[in-house]
Order: structure tokens, then C-alpha cells, then sequence
């Protein structure tokens, strides 16, 4: 299912300036970048923020300000926050007649943006010729997405984090002040893992399985365009018998990625999927979808751990001004980064240092750097076939398209006289790798 796949190699191009992407950072609508995550189906809300008979609730994505609504009959909707009328807030708006009535003049819309009764017109036709702009939305995974692109969405991707019901998954989201690119961008560099989350970690399960993350060997790093963004083959040595651990991530286009991460002690069958979608050009929200088939994620300890470093509004309680309460005392033992044991926190603080919009031009790339390179070529080339009118690479039309066997997420063992193609390869088509296990419930 990988088929087509080309092995590369990136290096830095001397016939372009330094911070030739910088472009990518702007999501505002009719900006490059903008208009290719629009594209795409894209987290807003955890479903627990919309609970039925919820109170509607303003989200802010890309600049653009919506209103997430539930009818009276719990149909979710999307219509922009401001009323069409004279552009109040529709987050105030009261839920009745099969719609959200604006409070300021009575118009009712229902959750595609047709107006349903104009109390105050003297015409019955006149609420007919005006409509809200709607924007389809779906639930999966604990929370939901919309489409704000144009045309028909495309379909919603069956990503394996996605699949199942909560008892296999933790969902959760942590605000970012910073641009989304350099966020993204943190999840499919795989060599910051063995130094930015490096901890001290007591001998059992989780040490065995997260112990190779760690790992302070020179990596051996390689990407090879998919289907659906670029695979990324991370090889270490672990032994004098030619064995190395092989770690297996995916940037997903545009904005996610899969890799291992908590549910890793587990075993095989797991995955965390990481969304980074903007607010505006200088914040984003990060959205974790942590799975394991097993359904033995321990998410009361997860999240136990989250909130213990979160505030109000899913924000870290830690701040710039006292450089997020690093721990310099334990840098010298159990973290290397002393900021306690969540990766997560790890993560925010690292890219939001870059400043609000990392200025690429001060960058030096090397060769440990192949992924980030592919990766922004892949978002030009796909900003390049919107603006020709093409679906962008990830865009999902078709039933056999959205068969994501192919998304292998995997960390192990590679014997010395095996390839890292041949050893996924054999991952690729097994059934049951990410499909929820019923059976470890009972």
C-alpha cells in the first residue's frame, strides 16, 4: 500500500534563500498555507466541551471566528460566530425552533446557515434570499472537526488514533503561543527525543519499551515520501550483533503526525496522532489522540500528570517570565530538560523558545534535519497543486483510499540482515495492528 514511494535525501537548496517556507507560517484565508489547511479536516473542539444540550461555544481557527451549536434536537453545527444580519455574537444566541435565534433581532438559523424566521420582517420571502456560511462538521475521536474549504469535503480520514471507541483512546488539547509550523515541525524531529525528553526511568515495562527513544547513539535518519506525507525511518545501535532499534513516524499531511509515544509500554498496536491547527499566525492549539488497541491506556494516570501541569483554558500554568519554573537542580539527574516528566510540556515550551514565528532565516540546517526539509517541500508542492486546483497530497476522495494499514507507527528490533523497507513492508497490510481489541475489555 506504499507503493510509488521514493527514498530521499534532502539537502539544503544554495539557490534559494535561508527561510524559502517562511511563507508556510500565514494560515490567514487566501494565503498560501491557509488555503491548503483549509483542505482538510481539522480538530476545533473536544466533545466533552459540546455535550448534548451544551451551551454553544465560540473557537477561533485560523483567524477565522466560528460558532459550535447544538439544536434542540442535538444536531451540531458551524456557522460563523457573527450573525448575518448585523453581526452580533451568536455564541449568545438562544437554542429553540430548530436552530440558534440571534438575541439581538430574533433571526433563527438552523445548522446550515438557513434562516428559518425573521420575527421583525414584513416580508415571509425576505429570510430566503440570506444564508450564514455553515461548515460541515464530524465527530471522531473525542472531538470535533470541521471543513472550512471549499467544494465537497473530502472524506473523513479512518486514521487508526481516530478508530474505536474512548476506552482505546485519551484526548486532549494544550494551547500554544506560538506560529503551528514550528510546533508541527517539532513532532517529526526525531532526534530531539534523545535529549529534550531524556529521563531517568525506573526498570520495568515502560523502560524496556521507552528506553530506545533515549538512546544518545548518532541516529541513522531517512524519509521516504507516502501517500499521505512522508515516512521517517530513525535507526540506532544497540549492541555489537549488528541489531539497531528502528523507530517508525509519519508526518501526515498537513499538520499532524503519528508517532509512538505514551501508549509505547504497551507493546505493538499503538499510536499517537498530534495536531497542530493554528488560532492566527502567532498561537495554535496542540490536539494529542493517544491510542492502544489493548485499550490499557493508563489514562487516569495521563491524566492526572495533564492537569498537574495545566491552568485554566487547557494552558500551561508555567510562563516565560520565570522561565517556566525549570528545575535546574534536577537537571543534573532524573530530566535533562527540568521540566519535569511530560513530554507534552517538554514540547510546548521548546518550540514556543523560537519565538512566535520562528524566523527560518537564522536557522542552520544539518544533515539530522531531513525530515523538517521534506516535510516543507511537501507543503509547498501541495500549496502549489491548490493554487492550480488540485487536491493536495493527504486529501482523501475514495473508500480504498481511506484504508490507513500503510500509517505504520512502529518501534523494535531490526536484525542485521534485515531492511528497514522489508521490515515494514511487513507491517503495512497486517490486519488488526491498530483495531481496537474487544476482547482485552472483558
Amino acid at each position: 500500500m506504499n507503493a510509488n514511494s521514493v527514498e530521499s535525501r534532502p539537502q539544503p537548496d544554495s539557490k534559494r534563500p535561508a527561510g524559502r517556507y517562511q511563507y508556510l507560517t500565514d494560515t490567514n484565508a487566501g494565503a498560501a498555507a491557509g488555503e491548503l489547511l483549509r483542505r482538510y479536516w481539522q480538530p476545533v473542539a473536544l466533545a466533552s466541551e459540546l455535550p448534548p444540550g451544551g451551551t454553544p461555544i465560540g473557537v477561533r481557527i485560523m483567524a477565522q471566528d466560528i460558532v459550535l451549536f447544538r439544536d434542540d434536537t442535538d444536531r451540531v453545527g458551524a456557522l460563523d460566530r457573527k450573525c448575518a444580519h448585523r453581526c452580533s455574537d451568536l455564541v449568545l444566541g438562544r437554542i429553540e425552533h430548530g436552530g440558534i435565534r440571534c438575541p439581538y433581532h430574533g433571526w433563527l438559523f438552523d445548522i446550515d446557515g438557513r434562516v428559518l424566521d425573521q420575527p421583525a420582517e414584513a416580508s415571509p420571502a425576505a429570510k430566503d434570499r440570506i444564508r450564514a456560511r455553515s461548515y460541515p462538521v464530524h465527530d471522531a475521536g473525542g472531538a470535533f472537526w470541521i471543513y472550512l474549504g471549499p467544494g465537497e469535503p473530502p472524506l473523513f480520514p479512518n486514521y487508526p488514533a481516530l478508530q474505536g471507541s474512548s476506552d482505546h483512546r485519551y484526548t486532549c488539547k494544550w494551547f500554544g503561543d506560538c506560529n503551528w509550523m514550528q510546533a508541527s515541525e517539532g513532532n517529526i524531529d526525531p532526534v530531539h527525543t534523545s535529549y529534550l525528553h531524556r529521563l531517568e526511568l525506573e526498570e520495568g515495562a515502560m523502560k524496556a519499551r521507552w528506553g530506545v527513544f533515549t538512546n544518545p547513539a548518532r541516529p541513522e535518519i531517512s524519509v521516504t515520501d507516502t501517500r499521505f506525507g512522508v515516512r521517517l525511518f530513525t535507526l540506532r545501535a544497540i549492541g555489537h550483533n549488528g541489531e539497531k532499534s528502528i523507530r517508525v513516524t509519519n508526518f501526515v499531511m498537513p499538520n499532524a503526525c503519528a508517532v509512538g509515544g505514551f501508549e509505547g509500554y504497551l507493546g505493538d498496536g499503538g499510536v499517537t496522532m498530534l495536531w497542530d491547527v493554528p488560532i492566527d499566525n502567532d498561537h495554535h492549539w496542540r490536539w494529542e489522540f493517544i491510542f492502544h488497541r489493548s485499550g490499557k491506556l493508563d489514562k487516569s494516570g495521563l491524566d492526572a500528570q495533564y492537569r498537574s501541569e495545566k491552568g485554566e483554558g487547557d494552558r500551561m500554568w508555567r510562563i516565560k517570565d520565570n522561565n517556566y519554573s525549570q528545575d535546574r537542580e534536577a537537571m543534573k539527574g532524573k530530566t535533562y530538560f527540568g521540566l519535569g516528566p511530560c513530554f507534552s510540556v517538554h514540547d510546548i515550551v521548546i518550540t514556543q523558545s523560537q519565538g512566535r514565528i520562528h524566523d527560518q532565516s537564522d536557522e542552520h540546517l544539518s544533515s539530522s534535519d531531513i525530515a523538517i526539509m521534506r516535510a516543507r517541500r511537501a507543503l509547498d508542492e501541495a500549496a502549489q497543486a491548490v493554487a492550480s486546483g488540485q487536491d493536495p497530497r493527504g486529501v482523501i476522495r475514495t473508500a480504498t483510499e481511506n484504508d490507513f494499514r500503510d500509517l505504520v507507527v512502529i518501534t523494535g528490533v531490526l536484525a542485521a540482515e534485515e531492511t528497514k523497507e522489508a521490515y515494514v513492508a511487513a507491517l503495512e497490510t497486517k490486519d488488526g495492528l491498530y483495531t481496537p481489541d474487544t476482547a482485552s475489555q472483558s
